[in-house]
């Protein structure tokens, strides 16, 4: 009896009473008593929640693909025929493009300085889609997560979400500066004026440093200070260290390393072994470099030692960013203006070997055809004569 009273003294001060109690409206709403905690399954409960919204969320997300996937192939016909049909018109478009970009980011630079980070980050969004739709098509994407991509997307993390992370400001300097500067020497960049696939290797690797640069030096020291806070240094030549900034630099790189061969390397091996995709390391131990004693070593060693070369060439180009960021500005502007120069020299090179060898061959083949047509005609006019 004891037991059946405390059991309605419960009831009654049960929660849903006590909200009963406390809203006067409650009597008009319909209750439902909740289970008592000793009875309720809070496992159960949680997981056909998370069960039923991981459904949905899937479901969801097929949605959303498949749209993505018909909007795809929507515009895929019109970019296929555009950028490998009709080639000759896109070069055509293309080419008073670069033109006039070459003219507006002196410009720029020249006139409004603070900016020209944003004109970066505009060409950047235009190029670089470009770039992935033509090397998707073309199995080359693989391409896309190679180091100058990498530092690309770091100076934009910089610029747009770290403006006051020094560390991370002389880490792009020292990779721009170092590895992307210097690559069009080493990969020969062309600055071929007409090609959009050349022109974006230009842009990739001479665009970036030429931002650090005006962020550095080029804009006010007030819109440093408010916009760019980590590019702030009061006295470069004492307060930056060579060794904190090989040591932070090599960090980023290092990540770069990591996801690089886990996702790439790795995971992808099969794909880039059966000739589907290709790489700068399987392109140059296929094509350059496929007679050098590394390349004919047991697996894991060409890639070991390909990735230390690559880390020992990032040291050696970022041991001269010392000079371009601890001195006078004058250094850094002729360091720039000499690897544009290069970039237009190979762009030259370009042309006239391109053009002048095809220009050369048709004169070749023109040259047989009439000495052909010539005997034919001697052979004719013999014949005759008998």
């Amino acid at each position: 009896m004891a037991t059946e009273e405390k059991d309605e003294l419960r009831s009654e001060l049960s929660l849903g009473n006590l909200v009963e109690l406390l809203d006067p409206i409650a009597s008009k709403i319909h209750y439902t008593q909740f289970p008592t905690i000793q009875n309720y399954d809070y496992k159960k409960t949680w997981q056909r929640a998370k069960d039923k919204l991981n459904g949905d969320h899937k479901r969801l997300i097929k949605k959303h693909r498949e749209r993505l996937v018909e909007q795809i192939k929507k515009w895929d016909g019109p970019l296929n025929r555009l950028f490998f049909h009709k080639t000759s018109t896109l070069e055509k478009l293309f080419y008073p493009f670069t033109l006039f970009n070459i003219f507006f980011i002196g410009f720029i630079m020249g006139r409004f300085p603070q900016y020209f980070h944003v004109y970066y980050t505009v060409l950047f969004c235009i190029l670089i889609p470009i770039r992935f739709y033509t090397y998707y098509k073309t199995n080359n994407h693989y391409f896309l997560a190679d180091l100058c991509y990498f530092v690309n997307i770091l100076c934009l993390a910089y610029i747009w979400v770290f403006p006051r992370n020094q560390t991370l400001f002389l880490s792009c300097f020292a990779l721009t500066f170092g590895s992307l500067s210097f690559a069009v020497i080493t990969w020969r960049n062309s600055l071929v004026i007409h090609s959009i696939d050349k022109t974006t290797s230009c842009f990739i690797h001479i665009i970036p440093p030429c931002s650090i640069f005006v962020i550095y030096r080029a804009i006010s020291p007030e819109y440093r200070a408010e916009r760019f806070p980590g590019a702030v240094i009061l006295d470069p030549r004492n307060s930056i260290s060579l060794k904190t900034n090989i040591i932070n630099t090599s960090l980023y790189y290092l990540i770069w390393q990591v996801l690089y061969h886990y996702f790439i390397t790795l995971r992808k091996s099969s794909k880039i072994q059966a000739g589907q995709r290709e790489t700068s390391f399987h392109y140059l131990t296929t094509h350059q470099y496929k007679d050098f004693w590394a390349v004919k070593l047991p697996t894991p060693w060409p890639i070991v030692i390909y990735t230390l070369s690559q880390y020992l060439y990032q040291l050696s180009t970022m041991l001269l960013c010392n000079i371009w960021i601890k001195y006078d500005e004058i250094w850094s502007q002729f360091f720039l203006l000499a690897i544009f120069l290069c970039a237009a020299h190979n762009g030259a090179t370009y042309y006239i070997d391109y053009y002048g060898k095809s220009l050369e061959n048709e004169v070749t083949k023109l040259k047989v055809e009439v000495e052909e047509l010539q005997e034919e005609l001697d052979m004719a006019q013999s014949g005759s004569d008998i």
